[in-house]
């Protein structure tokens, strides 16, 4: 089994298992109580921080860590959910281009303010924000949270096939475990399929303090270039000092792949 130093366990999350979830096999895994130190989206990847035994007791100390994030706009439709995982809620076919986005990321670094997703756990009056939306509810606005972008930069302005990145969500959507109304937005995503349609992705890099969402990042930056966007990709690249490089996999921690899936499952092999 992998050795957790100092019972710190990097583990590299794949896309479809809640960061709880993940956090709870590896726990018993290493027959150890365990925490995580910041949760990743379902259709998010990358570095997570599970601490094991009495370390988890300072997990809120460990939590402060900056996160850095690679993650893409697909320009021209919007979500729900900020991200794949959500409805359309507008299309058109205004695309920024690359020099406009580029003008307008320096305005992000440093102190930012940005009001959290719908479709999140964050709670209001007890009860979870995604809860809120499933039972029909509205809110004037979400919570706003405060923290600090250290940089922002654009890594790449290409198009892509949508028919393409529809096949790459509906794989990701596949995969994700969980009730997340993944049916129905299984049926949207693949009325959108089998068109010769080009969209236009923009790929970012952003390191930031904790607690801040990627997601609503994204939808800033779209209502800062005035257009639509959705979230497409996210990958956590870094965990304070824990880079994908010291992550262990969980095909490493738990023998295959299968393996691990009948973890999450709860299936005993």
């Amino acid at each position: 089994m992998h050795k957790a130093k100092d019972n710190i366990l990097a583990v590299w999350q794949p896309v479809g298992v809640s960061t709880n979830r993940l956090s709870q096999i590896v726990g018993e895994r290493y027959g150890a109580l365990s925490s995580h130190t910041g949760t990743l989206d379902p259709m998010a990847e990358g570095v997570v921080i599970i601490l094991l035994k009495d370390t988890r007791l300072k997990k809120y100390e460990f939590a402060h860590w900056h996160k850095t994030y690679e993650f893409q706009i697909i320009f021209g439709m919007s979500t729900d959910s900020y991200d794949a995982m959500g409805f359309t809620t507008g299309k058109n076919n205004h695309v920024p281009s690359k020099r406009e986005i580029e003008n307008i990321l320096p305005s992000f670094v440093g102190s930012y303010s940005q009001n959290v997703p719908m479709y999140s756990a964050v709670k209001v009056k007890g009860k979870k924000l995604f809860e809120i939306a499933h039972a029909g509810e509205t809110l004037e606005s979400t919570p706003l949270k405060k923290g600090e972008i250290f940089n922002l930069n654009l890594k790449k302005y290409s198009e892509a096939s949508l028919n393409e990145c529809i096949k790459n969500i509906i794989r990701r959507l596949n995969s994700v475990k969980g009730d997340f109304r993944q049916e129905p937005i299984l049926s949207q995503w693949k009325k959108f399929a089998d068109t010769d349609r080009k969209v236009i992705k923009a790929k970012f890099e952003v390191e930031m303090s904790k607690g801040l969402y990627v997601r609503s990042l994204s939808q800033d930056i779209c209502n800062k270039l005035g257009c639509l966007g959705f979230t497409y990709t996210i990958v956590r690249t870094k965990n304070g000092s824990y880079g994908k490089k010291e992550a262990v996999t969980v095909e490493k921690l738990f023998g295959s792949r299968r393996d691990f899936d009948n973890f999450v499952s709860g299936v005993k092999s």
